[in-house]
């Protein structure tokens, strides 16, 4: 009696993909070396696991702030996010939560003690953690004194709300589940279309995650107006300013 094969067919398959090199084999294969962290994962996973101090060493800044050197953290996740992994960490010193890209760390790593905090802390930074990414937009958690007020309740959040125009209005109300505490809204019907003039979406949050939330906006293009706050209302009105002087220019 002849057996039939069971043949396992790639059902799924995620096509996300990360930008920069992530896999130390590939990069010496490929002769495409880099000074990051991805060197250090076995070290990093193990800190994780077990609520280690490191100290590590940020080798870029993309966004003008200094953070460049040496940080002692307790890393607490590895994170895959739209185009690259990240690490999720808490400082040693005063127990502020960070995210930062991998690769923009380099290729150093030292544990700083072997006797961890465990795993209940760790669970518990973690929660805080999530907390406040499920409150933002985007993976900036916010500078340590604005991030202790959200934490205790005590931040006030912004009010934002901004307007989408077809065919973008179809798009914004498939997603039901964009953000845990959005609100949308349906305006009024073209009665030759019998679909809405437009669709205001709107959302409290926190002063950090108002620059995240315009590059989501900005995607849209012509297609989105933002109506509050005003502060947010100049800005893109600014931006949309700037790229026609741009065109014009060119």
């Amino acid at each position: 009696m002849v057996q039939s094969q069971v043949i396992q067919f790639p059902v799924r398959q995620n096509l996300n993909r990360a930008i920069v090199y992530t896999d130390p084999e590939e990069m010496a294969a490929r002769g495409e070396n880099r000074d990051t962290l991805f060197h250090q994962l076995s070290v990093v996973e193990k800190a994780i696991s077990q609520g280690l101090a490191i100290e590590i060493s940020r080798g870029s800044d993309l966004y003008s702030n200094s953070r460049i050197g040496t940080m002692r953290v307790i890393p607490l996740q590895l994170i895959y996010h739209d185009i690259a992994w990240y690490l999720l960490y808490e400082y040693c010193e005063n127990a502020h939560l960070a995210i930062g890209r991998l690769n923009r760390f380099k290729d150093y790593c030292i544990v700083l003690s072997e006797s961890g905090r465990g795993p209940e802390a760790q669970r518990n930074s973690l929660a805080k953690a999530y907390q406040l990414l499920e409150n933002g937009w985007g993976l900036y958690l916010g500078d340590p004194q604005q991030q202790k007020l959200e934490l205790e309740g005590k931040l006030e959040f912004v009010k934002v709300k901004v307007r989408f125009f077809p065919p973008v209005t179809s798009f914004i109300v498939e997603g039901e589940r964009r953000h845990p505490k959005q609100k949308i809204t349906i305006g009024s019907v073209d009665t030759t279309t019998g679909k809405p003039c437009y669709v205001d979406y709107a959302i409290p949050l926190p002063p950090r995650s108002l620059d995240e939330f315009s590059i989501w906006v900005y995607r849209y293009m012509d297609k989105v107006q933002v109506l509050s706050p005003p502060q947010l209302v100049e800005k893109h009105y600014q931006a949309a300013q700037a790229l026609v002087e741009r065109y014009v220019k060119s």
